[in-house]
Order: structure tokens, then sequence, then C-alpha cells
């Protein structure tokens, strides 16, 4: 099916009748978008101040079956600071289309990752969701890495920040007994979720790290910089082992340099605008 497609570049505070304008026109659904050529900035865990500030002007992006005439659309045309402009979208089967951006990951040979629509006997299924890591991004694939490096069969290991639990499984899948910890509830429910599709059994709970005794073997935790660095006392209190961090962005980086420069430095990778880092604590 080909959709048509009509676009009105409007102030802020029209979008949302006009929306409903256009919907009363036919259109099967309405968004707004960022105009052309801003470069939208979100507020980051570590700004302060007030929140940036939205473009004034929004791109509505409206959807319909069939064009309808030009004069059921002029008045609302008239509230556009620039011409309308219309154009054809062929039809997506959506399903299909985002699994593309998922593909088998492979770490090494003991360790690959899956999605359940291309199982392969022997290594980790994740199923893309609300919990954040499937492996697909720089950061859960160099604490897959370093837990590829570092992973010790017996050991214990401490996933920070577990998400959908990825990390933790890897270690499992490995031989360690496995445990991870994340603030959000949905998150240890998908994390559990994976652990048992998988036949693995992982310790996925709510408890802070503060509440967390150790000690650990090896921990992970895919942060950023600010949690890193205030978590800094209690992860390396845990660790008994490597400490292995990731979700660090480069120019970010000396947060943690300086919130564990008590500690032995084993390595640091940079991979685009990501920096991995590995500690120990001198006693351990």
């Amino acid at each position: 099916m080909i959709w048509q497609e009509y676009q009105l570049l409007t102030h802020r505070k029209q979008a949302a009748a006009l929306s409903r304008a256009l919907m009363l026109l036919g259109a099967v659904g309405v968004q707004e978008d960022n105009p052309p050529g801003h470069t939208p900035r979100f507020r980051q865990p570590w700004d302060s101040g007030p929140a940036p500030r939205r473009p004034k002007e929004v791109l509505l992006r409206a959807w319909f079956r069939e064009r309808p005439s030009d004069a059921r659309l002029a008045a609302i045309a008239e509230h556009g600071s620039a011409a309308p402009v219309w154009q054809e979208i062929a039809e997506q089967d959506w399903e299909q289309e985002w699994k593309q951006n998922f593909d088998t990951l492979h770490i090494s040979d003991r360790l690959i990752i899956t999605p359940p629509w291309k199982p392969v006997p022997g290594t980790i299924v994740i199923e893309p969701g609300n919990a954040f890591g499937t492996g697909e991004h720089a950061t859960t694939r160099a604490c897959l890495r370093a837990i590829d490096r570092y992973a010790v069969s017996g050991g214990r290991l401490l996933d920070v920040g577990c998400g959908s639990g990825i990390l933790a499984l890897a270690g499992a899948k490995l031989g360690m007994i496995a445990e991870g910890n994340d603030i959000d509830p949905d998150a240890v429910i998908a994390a559990q979720a994976a652990a048992a599709a998988n036949g693995l059994s992982v310790d996925f709970h709510c408890r802070p790290l503060r509440d967390v005794a150790g000690p650990y073997d090896l921990v992970v935790a895919n942060l950023f910089a600010e949690v890193l660095a205030d978590l800094s006392a209690d992860l390396c209190r845990v660790a008994a082992g490597p400490m292995c961090f990731a979700g660090v962005l480069a120019e970010r980086a000396d947060k943690v340099r300086t919130a564990f420069k008590a500690c032995e430095a084993l390595y640091e990778e940079t991979d685009g605008d990501w920096v991995s880092l590995g500690y120990r604590n001198r006693a351990a």
C-alpha cells in the first residue's frame, strides 16, 4: 500500500489543534517532528539548570490513505510557516524491518549472543524488549568482551544495573555464579525471563548496591560515568577481582578515572564516543 504523507512546518503552540484538524480530515496518524536542520538536545543525567529549550516550530507529518482535496486543507495550510509538502510512502512490515538491526553477536567461540528468530544451539538468546542490553550497543559489547576475558568458572560475578541481564547471563554461561541488580523492577523481571529462557540460573534482584555483601571475583557495570563515580566506594568494597565498566562517554571518562584513582588500572579501550575501563583493588 502507498500512503500519502502531508508535511507542514508550523508553530509549536498550534501543533495540537492542527493535529486534531488533520485527524478530522481523515489522517490515520499524525506525528510531531523536529524542524529540518534542527539537532535536538536532550537533558542528560549530569546536566544541571533548566532543561534545553525546544524549538519554536515543529514539523507535522500526517498520513492519509487517500489525499484529501487541497480545498479541505487550505485552512490548515494557512497556519504553516512554509508551503506544505506531499510525498508518497510505501508501506513497510515494521515487525520484520526492526529485526534487521539485531543479528548474531560473536564475542568469542565460547560466547555468542543471538536473537530468538536466529537461534543457534549453545548461544545466549536475548529477546529485545524494554530492558537495555541486547549486545548491539558498543558499551554492552565492551562489557561482554571483558567478561570473556576475566570469567573464572566457579567464581562469583555481579552485574550492577543489569538491565536485560545479558552480562550476568554471559557470566553464568561461562560457568560463573552470577548475580544482577537493577533499580527498575521491570528490568529485573525481563532479566529473570531471559535467564529462564536460556536455562541459566542467575539471581536477579532490586537490592541497592549498598546492601550487597560480596565479595565478587568479577564486577561489571554498564552505567554513566556519574553513576559509576557515585557508586565507586561500594563497587570497590564488593570487588575481589576485576571491575569492568562501560557506558562512559569519552568526554566524561575523567570522572571515572578520578573516582578509581586508588585502584590498579587494568585496561582502557575506546569505541567511537564510548570508553570502557577496567580496575582492580590494589589490595585484591
